[in-house]
Order: structure tokens, then C-alpha cells, then sequence
């Protein structure tokens, strides 16, 4: 594997104002032969003025053009944070952008709340688009009940007869504890209707929690496939990344294994011919974001081959590997300067892959690259 070209879907570098912060990106080939990239901007990593841009591609990913600047950021009349968008195009013509809002009334208001150990309240939306993502109309609430803290963890997956949106639910009811983490999907075949939620992964202990779930689907094992963000809260320190692979229709999941590969949010490509590769964020020194094979549906990974495609040039970053108090764990999410992998399969021998990644967490870029396989 080799990186065959890199550059920038949004450089803030040489952006002026205060929107310097990229960070969730998502990636969506679309019927049309377009790309579209998807990715939040703020002031910051944790800030109430976070909205989602989107950005399309003609070229394969080669230059990118920003075509929408942000989506509608109250709902009901509060104001808020559209957190993460992830688009899915249900037949052609008509997108659907499904959101992560995050209720933000205070301009200072963190994200995680230590002492009560739960997330601002949230909800997720969805907006369509008839012009190839130029506009956004039809805002609407999903409903998720009887679960909260809810929030998106990565790309829509496209069944070829329905949508399967991942989320994963952080709750704490009165009398627990600590809260529950749970990785679930909500199917639906439109993007307007949906099926009971599926429970993906989830630690009846919770004493492992499943983060930040990317799906993806193999047409040559014709089944979903899903890797995690393992995290032993027992002993306050990351896991190997798990897999686990479903049933044709994504309904029932096998429970997570490890990979033995050491890293934090990981998202599953599969390749036509059946290998499987992962993009994933390698958070111990050297911070890199890597890529890496399996021939094998994930029981095996090749270490000796694996594609450091960034490696983190600036100074230690706290969280970077080892123990760590997960209250601190959450301030350390703020810090980072690169991760969230993002890709698509181009061809048979080629994935385009994107990330963020700057030289410190008040400027951050949307990056991307083309690997030869």
C-alpha cells in the first residue's frame, strides 16, 4: 500500500475568523459520480457554534469545492449545535442528511458533565436536499425512544434494500450509578419511516464500553461489518479495536472481538475480492492515523504492512496512551490534533481516505488521501 496523493478538502490554515476547528468528517459517493464530504466547524473542538459543512467533489477527491456552509442549528426555538451530519441517498435525486443536535443554550456549556457523568441533551434530526446538497428543507425530528443521549458515530450504511443509521445511546436513569453506553442502528428503508432499533454491541456489565461504532457493508460476504473504540472503564484505559460482523440485514450482531490491533476510532473498508482494511487512529506514540489488512474477515491483521498515512509531527499529546481518569479522558478528546477516519472505496486497488489533523487543536484541517492497494 502507498499513498498515491494527499491534500486538503478544507484547509484552515489559511482561513481567516474564528472557524478554524474541523473535526467528524464523513464521506458519501453519491449517484450522481460526485463525492460529497461532510465534516463539523467550529471556534473549537467542544463549542457551541459547531454546524456541519458540506463539500463535493468531482474529481475523485482530487480538489473539493464547500457547498453548504452549515445547517439549520435551533430546533423548537432553542438554540444548539449540529454536532455531526452524515449523508445517505435513498434513490437518486434526493439526499437525506441525518443530524447529531446537541442542545448548546449557554455559549460555554461543555459537552460532558463529570459530576453528573451524562452529555447535554440531544436529539437526532433529518433534513433533505434536492439539489445535490446545495440546500436543506424538511427539517425533522428521528425518534429514538425510550433512549437518550443519543449521538451519530460515523457514516449511514447502505443495505441494498434499506439505510442503517448508527448511533450510540449514553444514559444515565435515575439510580444508576454511572451512565450506559450502549452501540445501536435505527433502520429505515426512506430515511422517513424507521424499524425498531437494533442493539449492535453492548457490555451488560458496562464494564467495556463499545465507542464510536463505524459500520460498513461487504458485498463479497454480503453482511455488515462493524469495528469499535473499545474502552475498559474498569481499569480506565483504550482495549485493542473490536470487530464484529452481523447478519445480511444488520439485524443481529455477533458480539465484538478483538483485533489485537492497538487503536482508538476505527472504520472498516472492505475491498471487492472479500480483504478487509481498516483506517484507524493510532493514539500512542507516534500519534498517526494508519491503514491496515486483513485477508482473513478480520481474525488476522498484517502489522508488518500497515500505511502510516499522517503521522503527528507536534509534541505529546495528554491522553496519548496508558490510564487515564475518565473524567480527564473526556477534557483529553479536546486536545487532540488529528483522528476521526473517513473513506470510500474508489476501485478494485484504490480507497479515498479523510481525516482532520493540524498543529494544534485551534486550527484544524480536513484533510484527505488516495491509497494505491
Amino acid at each position: 500500500m502507498k499513498v498515491a496523493d494527499e491534500g486538503y478538502i478544507l484547509n484552515t490554515e489559511t482561513a481567516s475568523g474564528p472557524l478554524k476547528v474541523c473535526t467528524g468528517l464523513s464521506l458519501r459517493p453519491i449517484a450522481s459520480g460526485s463525492i460529497l464530504a461532510t465534516f463539523r466547524v467550529g471556534s473549537a473542538k467542544d463549542s457551541a457554534d459547531g454546524n456541519v459543512f458540506v463539500a463535493e467533489s468531482l474529481d475523485r477527491g482530487e480538489t473539493w469545492e464547500v457547498i453548504c456552509q452549515g445547517f439549520r442549528s435551533s430546533f423548537q426555538g432553542v438554540r444548539g449545535e449540529i454536532r455531526a451530519s452524515h449523508i445517505a441517498q435513498p434513490k437518486p435525486g434526493k439526499l437525506v442528511a441525518f443530524m447529531t443536535w446537541f442542545e448548546r443554550p449557554e455559549p460555554g456549556s461543555k459537552l460532558y458533565d463529570a459530576k453528573t457523568d451524562r452529555l447535554l441533551k440531544s436529539r437526532l434530526l433529518a433534513a433533505q436536499s434536492e439539489d445535490g446538497g446545495r440546500s436543506w428543507d424538511d427539517y425533522r425530528e428521528i425518534d429514538t425512544s425510550p433512549f437518550t443521549g443519543c449521538a451519530q458515530c460515523g457514516p449511514i450504511l447502505q443495505l441494498p434494500s434499506k439505510l442503517l443509521i448508527p448511533f450510540e445511546t449514553y444514559e444515565r436513569p435515575e439510580g444508576v450509578p454511572q451512565s450506559i453506553q450502549t452501540a445501536r442502528c435505527l433502520p429505515t428503508a426512506d430515511g422517513r419511516l424507521f424499524d425498531p432499533i437494533v442493539t449492535v454491541a453492548k457490555d451488560s456489565d458496562q464494564k467495556v464500553f463499545y465507542w464510536d461504532e463505524r459500520l460498513a457493508y461487504s458485498p463479497n460476504h454480503q453482511r455488515p461489518v462493524a469495528l469499535f473504540w473499545t474502552y475498559d472503564r474498569a481499569a480506565q484505559k483504550d482495549m485493542p479495536i473490536h470487530i464484529a460482523w452481523s447478519s445480511p440485514d444488520g439485524q443481529t450482531w455477533e458480539p465484538p472481538r478483538s483485533t489485537g490491533v492497538r487503536g482508538q476510532i476505527a472504520l472498516p473498508l472492505p475491498l471487492p475480492d472479500g480483504r478487509l482494511l481498516a483506517f484507524y487512529v493510532h493514539r500512542h506514540p507516534l500519534g498517526s492515523m494508519r491503514l491496515i489488512l486483513s485477508n482473513d474477515a478480520g481474525r488476522t491483521w498484517d502489522l508488518d504492512g500497515e500505511l502510516v498515512v499522517y503521522e503527528n509531527m507536534g509534541s505529546g499529546q495528554r491522553g496519548m496512551a496508558g490510564e487515564s481518569d475518565f473524567a480527564k479522558y473526556w477534557e483529553d478528546m479536546s486536545t487532540w490534533t488529528f483522528g476521526h477516519p473517513a473513506g470510500v472505496v474508489l476501485d478494485k486497488s484504490s480507497v479515498l481516505l479523510a481525516y482532520y489533523a493540524g498543529k494544534s487543536k485551534e486550527c484544524l484541517s480536513a484533510r484527505w488521501a488516495r491509497v494505491e492497494i
